[in-house]
């Protein structure tokens, strides 16, 4: 019997910027499939005539959404340090994608709320009193431009700050469906444009990566005890 071989979960956090975010999950995966294979790190692959390095990530982004941390697992045939991995990981990725983080095991996931900062181009003060009135409502449903379903967006908003050029909007899963800023951003368009003033307009939309869901290197044997 052929021996077992030895298996190291190595989780990569990489941020999504500029042009990049205009890149679909299946682009994604394409690309880092190649920027894997370029770093010359021991990855194991997916056995038969076509294989594959064994690589999942976490959640799909939306096409146009950036981010500042995305997590993606991948598995290792050697024990290397976090530090190189991301080293040498960084040396192979272009414009557009860094990495942020590495550690051993499984990616420091939460399940608590996802975090999104909304750029505004315009109308700065008209957003913020327009999720100010979301947040004062009971319920308020638009269609999802993506998915063509109902989705009510207040269920999805717990809370949220407003800043000069932009705003923060913390939104929550519901009914096991995870929160897009889309519906969102209609909502608050639809919700302005009910008073006088400027409707505002939105930029880009970044996923914020919070700072509970970094914990640095950990051992293998800490690592196992996840699973």
């Amino acid at each position: 019997m052929a021996a077992v071989a030895a298996q190291y979960r190595m989780s990569l956090c990489l941020s999504k910027e500029g042009d990049a975010r205009f890149m679909g999950h299946l682009d994604l995966l394409r690309l880092m499939e190649r920027s894997l294979r370029r770093s010359g790190l021991p990855l194991q692959h997916t056995n038969g005539f076509n294989p594959r390095i064994k690589l999942c990530f976490a959640d799909a982004l939306p096409v146009g959404t950036a981010s500042s941390g995305e997590w993606l697992t991948v598995i290792l045939n050697e024990d290397l340090a976090p530090d190189v991995v991301r080293a040498r990981l960084a040396q192979a990725l272009p414009s557009g994608m860094v990495v942020v983080d590495a550690v051993r095991g499984a990616a420091p996931l939460g399940d608590g709320p996802v975090r999104y900062r909304l750029d505004i181009v315009s109308g700065a003060e008209s957003a913020a009193d327009a999720l100010a009135e979301l947040l004062a409502r009971d319920e308020y449903t638009v269609t999802d431009p993506r998915r063509g379903r109902t989705v009510d967006v207040r269920s999805q908003l717990v809370s949220w700050s407003a800043h000069d050029d932009h705003v923060v909007v913390d939104l929550v899963a519901v009914n096991g469906r995870p929160p897009r800023p889309a519906p969102l951003v209609l909502a608050l368009c639809e919700i302005a444009g009910l008073h006088p003033g400027e409707v505002p307009r939105f930029g880009v939309c970044t996923k914020q990566l919070s700072v509970e869901r970094r914990h640095g290197d950990r051992p293998w044997q800490d690592a196992d005890e996840d699973h």
